[in-house]
């Protein structure tokens, strides 16, 4: 077994539903919500990453036998919605709460999948879900098509690698509570590096047309 920083220490996984929720109540405020749309909104968000990560490792989900992940929920989008008109001023701050939620869930999902005796691929992929899960049910809930069915800078993509970097140190020995902070690091820099620096997944290609194209050219 490896040791589960989702139960020890308990602020990693607090600090993921922080940041989803603080993330979705401001989607929510400059959707132009009303309070009880922000906060609800904020939690759903919050809490959502969790939730699919424990149902996809059939248990209880951690949100509802600790009280403190919905407190930390409600109390993020409170904050928002009490400060809304100062914080939808600072549009970085949507960038910033949802690269740092991508990688802390995506970390914390990761390690409590092979906590629970998950082999490394599938556990990469039971991350992937938990980082990804709350910008989900953020979109769809405000009508837009989820982020990761998008062409846009790298967003899965930066998920995927720092959790493959993760589970393969993790496997070496790394010890997992600063291996945990480094990867969500990581994805957290990829994600800002490509929002910043334009670099984006490359589109689909006809690999047949681009040799025909290619050999009538010579």
């Amino acid at each position: 077994m490896i040791p589960d920083p989702v139960q020890t220490p308990l602020w990693l996984d607090l600090a993921a539903v922080t940041t989803s929720a603080l993330g979705g109540s401001l989607v929510a405020v400059r959707a132009k919500f009303d309070v009880t749309g922000v906060v609800a909104l904020g939690i759903l968000t919050g809490l959502g990453g969790g939730l699919l990560r424990d149902i996809l490792l059939n248990q209880l989900p951690v949100a509802i036998k600790n009280p403190w992940y919905i407190v930390a929920a409600v109390l993020a989008s409170a904050v928002v919605a009490v400060l809304a008109h100062q914080m939808t001023k600072l549009v970085w701050l949507l960038l910033i709460f949802d690269a740092a939620a991508l990688g802390l869930y995506g970390v914390t999902g990761a390690n409590k999948a092979l906590a629970n005796g998950i082999s490394p691929v599938p556990a990469i992929l039971v991350g992937l879900i938990a980082g990804l899960g709350g910008g989900i049910i953020c979109d769809l809930m405000t009508t837009k098509p989820p982020a990761i069915f998008q062409r846009g800078h790298l967003y899965a993509t930066a998920a995927f690698l720092g959790l493959v970097l993760y589970v393969i140190a993790i496997k070496l020995g790394a010890p997992a509570n600063e291996t945990a902070v480094v990867a969500a690091l990581i994805i957290f820099g990829l994600r800002i590096a490509a929002r910043s620096r334009d670099w984006k997944a490359p589109q689909p290609v006809d690999v047949p047309h681009e040799i025909r194209k290619r050999l009538d050219s010579d």
